[in-house]
């Protein structure tokens, strides 16, 4: 019974042996393929290109709303998907184009900030998040709000 135990033991361990390095085979394996699918797709990736990915509205007046139109073209080799446009607080919105964007093609993101109760200098971001090489960009800008009751400092 000893043997018949030993044996039985000695199999379950080689058998678990065997499929822990063939496992490990198959994800190196997995691993050098996907490096090299994820090369080619790199390679062949959409590159969003923006004209300018900061912009300064100068001094408003608190309350005003203000926007302003991120322009970017498409320079890769594949069609550009916005996936989705992040604002960094509620005062801020903006839009992304619902359709892909073609090689060679150009579109826009077009931020709003709504500056009530936000007095003072401001600085907010725009992440947008793609199907392109690299996957976000961070668009910015920069408004000094001057409080309704406040002396206007740009005199």
């Amino acid at each position: 019974m000893k043997k018949v135990f030993l044996a039985l033991t000695a199999t379950i361990i080689l058998a678990g042996m065997n499929f822990s390095c063939n496992l490990i085979d198959s994800k190196g394996q997995a691993s050098s393929m996907s490096k090299e699918d994820s090369l080619v797709a790199a390679a062949n990736a959409p590159v969003i290109q923006f004209e300018e990915e900061s912009f300064d509205f100068g001094t408003i007046t608190e309350g005003d709303s203000v926007s302003h139109t991120f322009k970017f073209k498409n320079v890769g080799k594949s069609p550009l998907q916005i996936n989705d446009v992040q604002v960094q607080c509620g005062c801020t919105v903006a839009s992304k184009p619902e359709m892909p964007v073609g090689v060679g093609q150009s579109d826009q993101i077009v931020v709003r900030f709504n500056s009530k109760g936000k007095a003072g200098t401001n600085k907010k971001f725009v992440t947008v998040y793609s199907n392109a090489n690299p996957p976000q960009s961070v668009l910015s800008f920069t408004a000094i709000v001057k409080g309704n009751d406040a002396p206007d400092i740009t005199k």
